[in-house]
C-alpha cells in the first residue's frame, strides 16, 4: 500500500531558493490573474477536496471545497506507472501540485502545501520540493475516478484522493530520503501554508541553534515523523498517532537503543504497535533524530 529537505533558515541562500522555486513554477500569480478553480462554501459530495489556510479573500480558519469534476477540468496529464496500486501498468490521470496551486487563490507568503488524510496522516510539500520532484494528485486510475475505487486487485480504498511522486518523472525521487511519506492516500484536505509559520515550534526556543546532526534529525522529523505525530508546540504535525511529543522525547532520551529498535521494527517490541517500520534508517540518522527530539532537555 502507499505510504503515509525542507530547511528553514532566515538567510539569503534559502530565500533565493524559495524565490527561484516560486518564479519557476509561477505559483503565485500577479494581481488580476484568472483563477481556474472555483471554491465553494460547503461540501456537496464526499469526493470534494477541502482547502484551508492562506486563501486570498477567505476569512482565516474557514474551509472551502472544490468538486472532483472541477479539479478534473484543470490541465491534467496521463501517467503510466507499473505497480503503483496493483500489479502491472496503470494509467493515471493526474494534476501536478504546481498546476493545482496555480489554480488556487493563494495569498502572498504561501510557500508550502500541507496534505491531510481522513485518518489524520499528513505530508508537507514545499515549493522547492514541488519544483524538483513534481508530486501529483491522482484523479483517475485506469479511467475510473474515486467513486469507482478501489480499482480491481486493491484491497483498500485509496480515495478520495492520492498524492504521489514517481522516479519515472523525477529521477531524483529515487534517492530522496523518506520519499514514501510523500505518497499519502486518503487525502481529504490541502492547506495552503507558510512553512515558517506552520513549523515555527521546531525552529525557535531550544531548537533555534542546533548542531548539524540535530538539524538532520529535524529534517527526518518534518518529512517522516510529523506525518503521524504532532511536534513541539507551534509546529505542524499529523494527528494519526496519539502519542504526545513530550512522551516521544522521554522515550528517546531515556533508552536510545529501545527507541532506535522501535523506529525500525516497532512490532518486535510492541506486537500491537500501529506504527509502520522504518528499517532503512542508519544508526547515524536515528542518533541525529534523537538529538533533535531531545534538544530541549539539554
Amino acid at each position: 500500500m502507499l505510504a503515509r529537505g525542507a530547511g528553514f533558515v532566515l538567510g539569503n541562500a534559502l530565500m533565493r531558493t524559495l524565490s527561484a522555486a516560486i518564479a519557476a513554477l509561477g505559483l503565485l500569480a500577479g494581481p488580476g490573474a484568472a483563477r481556474a478553480l472555483d471554491l465553494h462554501d460547503s461540501r456537496s459530495s464526499p469526493f470534494d477536496l477541502a482547502f484551508t489556510g492562506r486563501l486570498s479573500g477567505v476569512p482565516a480558519g474557514q474551509t472551502r471545497y472544490a468538486a472532483w469534476s472541477e479539479i478534473r477540468a484543470l490541465p491534467t496529464s496521463k501517467v503510466t506507472l507499473n505497480g503503483e496500486f496493483t500489479s502491472g501498468d496503470q494509467v493515471l490521470t493526474v494534476v501536478f501540485l504546481g498546476d493545482l496551486l496555480k489554480a488556487l487563490p493563494a495569498s502572498a507568503g504561501t510557500d508550502a502545501l500541507l496534505a491531510t488524510c481522513g485518518d489524520g496522516y499528513a505530508s508537507v510539500y514545499t515549493l522547492d520540493f514541488i519544483a524538483q520532484y513534481r508530486p501529483f494528485l491522482v484523479l483517475e486510475i485506469n479511467g475510473k475516478g474515486p467513486k469507482d475505487w478501489p480499482p480491481p486487485g486493491l484491497d483498500y480504498n485509496p480515495g478520495p484522493y492520492v498524492i504521489t511522486v514517481s522516479s519515472a518523472l523525477a529521477p531524483a525521487a529515487a534517492k530522496y530520503r523518506d520519499i514514501e511519506h510523500k505518497k499519502p492516500w486518503g487525502v481529504a484536505a490541502i492547506e495552503l501554508a507558510n512553512y515558517a509559520e506552520r513549523y515555527r515550534g521546531i525552529y525557535t526556543g531550544p531548537r533555534a541553534s542546533l548542531s548539524a546532526a540535530a538539524r538532520d534529525g529535524r529534517d527526518i522529523w518534518v518529512n517522516s515523523c510529523a506525518c503521524c505525530h504532532a511536534g513541539p508546540p507551534g509546529s505542524f504535525g499529523g494527528t494519526k498517532a496519539d502519542r504526545p511529543f513530550q512522551v516521544i522525547a522521554a522515550y528517546a532520551g531515556y533508552d536510545r537503543p529501545f527507541f532506535m529498535k522501535y523506529v525500525r521494527k516497532p512490532k518486535s517490541l510492541v506486537p500491537c504497535a500501529k506504527m509502520e517500520p522504518h528499517p532503512d534508517y542508519s544508526d547515524a540518522e536515528l542518533s541525529n533524530l534523537i538529538e533533535f527530539i531531545t534538544a530541549d532537555e539539554r
